[in-house]
Formats: C-alpha cells, structure tokens, sequence
C-alpha cells in the first residue's frame, strides 16, 4: 500500500498522504473556554460568580454589572476571531485534499487553496475488532461502487507499518480538519508515509463515495446530471 521511503516525494503532500503529531481539536461548544484579560478597571469582584457569562463586547461603563474581563479578539485576515481552549488529542491524519489542489509553486507556496484538508486516523472500531468476518470486509477496502457489497464507505484500512507504531489503523472520512496552507513547506518533516497510486486511486473512490454517493430518492429524481442532458 505504500512506498519505499526512497521513492516518497519529499517535496510535495499527495492525497493520501499519512501525517504524524497532528493536532485534532474535540470541538464541544459547551467546554469552550475563551482566553482573554481583566477589564481595566480592576474589578474582580464578579469574576467568581459562575452563573455569569463571559461576554465578549465591551461593558458600556466601568460600573457595568458581569464579568470584568474581556475576551481577547484577534484578526486573522481581517476576519474578527478569538482565543479558546479545546480539547485536543495529537494522531495519524491522511490528506484528503486533491493533489492538484496543494500543488507547490516553484517558491515552495500552496496557493491555490487556503487550507490543506485532512481525515483523522484512529484505530479499528469495536464492532469489526470483534467480528472476524467484519474485519475481513474492513480490511479489503471493497469497490464502493459495487450495489450488491460496497463494504465500509467511510473507512479506509491501512495496514500496519512501523512507522505506524506497528499496528493497523483506519482513515475515518467522517473526522476531519483543515490545517492553513501556512504550514506548508513545514508540514513535509510529519509526512511518514506515501501510497502507492493503486492505494491512493482506492483511497480516492472511497473518499467520493463516501460524502457523494446518492440516496435512492435522488437516484430516480431524474435530475439532468443523471440523464443523457448534463448540460441542462
């Protein structure tokens, strides 16, 4: 499934891509924790009252009941933005993101997209770990476009590897982040590993069917892209 480290492009990421130590956010808007400073006038009086929320405009005056703090707005690209804490867990990602797509210039710059997609990677779920013939389907990576046995849609087996800590994993396409093209050329030092093209065209038909493939009611909807007229 994968190349010999001699034959790895070491200057470019390709779909497919498995990456180490990236950071995957547990985004739970409940536990979001917003970082920012005391409200200049000193008060603290409020600060330990949990039944009151942060709130991140400005009091109208000093004498202004709540909190006395403000949350901490940043500009990122001239886009209003703020400083939390998260959860977070550090892991294996695929890049899901379409070669052409995070093409380097010449200068060593992605630039025809903002951001490099990725699909996290985790370990075997429960149910095909337990279930011999489950685990038999998961690890073919089956045709997704077979209507009779399509296997697993949203997962994609890697076997194990070394550089995978020795042991089998899945791509699951259903968790996934973006990282900003910033990262880009120093994202390469946590590329571990490249597939083959047969893998990645495999990895590729999965990932489409997995968020394109149609619902029945679609399918008989007789919508032009589904006829002999595409253009209509």
């Amino acid at each position: 499934m994968f190349l010999p480290d001699a034959d790895m492009d070491k200057a470019s990421l390709r779909q497919g891509d498995i990456l180490k130590n990236v950071l995957y956010p547990l985004i739970v808007s409940a536990d979001a924790r917003f970082l920012g400073s005391i409200h200049r006038s000193g008060d603290l009086s409020a600060i330990l009252k949990p039944e009151q929320q942060l709130s991140v405009e400005e009091p109208k005056d000093d004498t202004a009941e709540g909190i006395r703090a403000e949350a901490e707005e940043i500009g990122v690209r001239k886009i209003p933005a703020w400083k939390c804490q998260l959860f977070v867990r550090f892991g294996f990602a695929a890049v899901i993101s379409q070669c052409c797509d995070i093409e380097p210039t010449s200068e060593r710059r992605i630039t025809r997209q903002q951001t490099i997609a990725l699909a996290r990677v985790v370990g075997i779920p429960p149910g095909p770990a337990k279930d011999p013939a489950k685990l038999e389907s998961l690890r073919a990576n089956k045709y997704p476009m077979n209507p009779e046995n399509k296997g697993y849609l949203n997962y994609f087996y890697l076997p194990a590897n070394e550089r995978l800590d020795g042991r089998d994993w899945i791509v699951d396409y259903s968790q996934v982040l973006s990282i900003p093209v910033s990262e880009f050329p120093g994202i390469l030092e946590r590329k571990v590993l490249q597939m083959t093209d047969d893998a990645r065209i495999r990895f590729k038909m999965k990932l489409a069917a997995s968020y394109g493939r149609l619902m029945p009611e679609e399918e008989e909807s007789g919508h032009p892209w589904l006829t002999q007229n595409p253009d209509d």
